[in-house]
């Protein structure tokens, strides 16, 4: 369990001032890796929306930080990781990368850090589009949801048609040795797994849910409140995988998804059909997850 007084105490790696945009999560989320796994901890960025949190010559971070092309970042985490290892030195190497890039442009990179076990943790900060260049439709955007290159117009009624890939899933069957999903909303969960995972040696996947306001055009006091409420509707399954053992760690209350859906503009087309359509979907998700058939599941 998270001791929420020690947390207190200790110091903000990271500092405010940043171009990134009011509310952002994918900062927020930052904010909980420097307080769950302190000083000794380099951070590698992918090109994506967190470039904007260190533009030369201003950084935000206490901890070092590197910048990196937005197909590369797991391959520089690599490198970076058995420099360390190579010098008998303990130090969390984090790359902190979009979802664009974990889930599509860097995919191999990730996959192969995967597949060799590499000694870093992977946090794709989860905001279902390609945030920093216009809010593109990503592998991670959700089905239904309004994008600029799946706008609503009289060819297009619907928004995304495909649903998004199931990231954590995908890294447990690569090989991580430890994968999960977190949310923003949820800090204390967030930091018990990343804490976990700077106790075991290998590669480490986390997948973070981090709301967009500008992407999901939400208001920016709603913007940890949409986060828990996508959890609590079930839209976000959360969850680790350790040795294939799956483990749920927040059971949602299952609330209405037409409640979370209709404080994101992204979903402002939507027509009772298809909000009904994505609530089967959900429910039938969670019957099989709960059946114990996980890995027959997609995740919504």
């Amino acid at each position: 369990m998270v001791n929420v007084k020690q947390l207190a105490k200790k110091k903000e790696l990271i500092t405010g001032g940043t171009f990134a945009c009011t509310g952002c999560q994918a900062i927020y989320g930052l904010r909980l890796v420097g307080m769950a796994l302190g000083k000794d901890t380099v951070i590698i960025n992918a090109a994506g929306c967190m470039t904007l949190t260190a533009t030369h010559p201003y950084t935000c971070y206490k901890t070092p930080w590197l910048f990196n092309a937005i197909e590369n970042a797991a391959s520089t985490a690599t490198g970076v990781a058995k420099g360390f290892e190579a010098q008998g030195k303990k130090v969390n190497v984090v790359c902190y990368a979009g979802d664009g890039s974990t889930s599509e442009i860097g995919f191999g990179a990730v996959s192969g850090a995967a597949y060799r076990n590499d000694n870093i943790i992977y946090i794709c900060y989860n905001n279902g589009n390609y945030a920093n260049t216009g809010h593109q439709v990503s592998a991670e955007t959700p089905e239904y949801a309004r994008t600029l290159t799946s706008p609503i117009g009289k060819k297009n009624k619907f928004g995304n048609l495909l649903p998004r890939k199931s990231l954590a899933k995908l890294m447990a069957q690569n090989g991580a040795v430890y994968s999960a999903t977190a949310s923003t909303s949820y800090p204390h969960d967030f930091i018990e797994k990343l804490q976990k995972a700077s106790k075991i040696k290998g590669f480490k996947f986390i997948d973070l849910l981090t709301p967009c306001e500008p992407g999901w055009l939400v208001k920016t006091n709603e913007m940890f409140k949409v986060g828990k409420m996508i959890v609590d509707s079930g839209m976000w399954p959360v969850y680790e995988i350790e040795n294939k053992k799956v483990t749920i760690n927040i059971k949602p209350a299952m609330t209405p998804v037409k409640d979370v859906l209709k404080m994101q503009g992204r979903y402002k087309h939507l027509n009772a059909s298809m909000i009904n359509y994505i609530q089967k979907k959900v429910k039938k998700e969670w019957e099989t997850i709960n059946s114990g058939k996980f890995w027959e599941s997609n995740d919504y």
